[in-house]
């Protein structure tokens, strides 16, 4: 775990309890996910694995309040949340840029549809989280000119350009090759270090998790619930050694098992 997550256990800043959902109001119909109990704090990076279809993405947009819980309660901040926050930033499966927009004025297009203007300190910190994540020499390209990898990059700086305490991340790499895919893996842990977050990241890839949290919240198959939460205990900075090591091996050993033979872990 991070010191920053060590030293930051006092208080929450996520706190899911109790909580779950169902596809309707009928008291008969499917549950997506049940019985969540999670507390994420500040500055911690906290991953969500699990079978497809097992309530990661539902999880994430109740934490985010795009969806209200149909029983027990998520909070952010110590208040429940009822609704989108400004102060939450999100990177979803795709980085839906404008395709008419530059990539400088579709990181800046939120503030602008909110406020109606952009002021000079919000271009500069644009610029800055531009240069951070390379893309400086593309900030006057179109969409279509950048490569996958790229295009979603400019979806992480968009959503940290209000520089949120907490990010939610809906499988932000799922549509990358691997090589590509591993590579923004390492510019996220890079950006973490440097401007830390308090991060919840959903993921269908058990090796991305390991890389990337500092703890793991295991979902069972639909209907979604905790089947366990590990601590990777591995050193930061991660690196290619990381992904080599052990210690590596033996936890996405064990999370594996947990996905594809739960029966043995009850």
């Amino acid at each position: 775990m991070s010191e920053s997550s060590e030293n930051n256990h006092q208080q929450a800043y996520v706190s899911m309890k109790n909580f779950g959902h169902r596809y309707g109001p009928d008291p008969q119909a499917p549950i997506a996910v049940q019985d969540i109990n999670l507390d994420i704090h500040r500055h911690e990076f906290v991953a969500v694995v699990g079978p497809s279809g097992c309530g990661k993405s539902t999880l994430l947009r109740m934490v985010s309040g795009l969806l209200i819980p149909s029983h027990g309660e998520v909070s952010v901040f110590n208040r429940a949340v009822t609704e989108p926050r400004d102060d939450v930033g999100i990177v979803f499966q795709k980085p839906n840029l404008l395709p008419w927009l530059t990539v400088k004025k579709n990181v800046l297009f939120p503030l602008k549809h909110k406020y109606g203007r952009v002021r000079e300190e919000d271009k500069k910190r644009a610029d800055e989280l531009l240069k951070m994540t390379g893309l400086s020499a593309f900030s006057d390209k179109m969409p279509d000119e950048l490569s996958g990898g790229m295009q979603q990059r400019v979806g992480i700086v968009r959503a940290l350009l209000l520089n949120p305490d907490i990010l939610l991340m809906d499988e932000p790499f799922s549509a990358l090759d691997a090589l590509t895919r591993e590579q923004i893996g390492f510019d996220l842990l890079d950006i973490w270090r440097d401007h830390p977050k308090t991060v919840l990241f959903i993921t269908h890839s058990i090796t991305e998790a390991v890389l990337l949290a500092d703890r793991i919240l295991v979902m069972s198959k639909r209907p979604g619930t905790v089947l366990d939460l590990i601590e990777v205990d591995l050193p930061r900075p991660r690196n290619a050694e990381t992904i080599n090591s052990a210690r590596f091996s033996e936890l996405t050993n064990i999370i594996r098992g947990h996905i594809y033979e739960p029966t043995s872990h009850a």
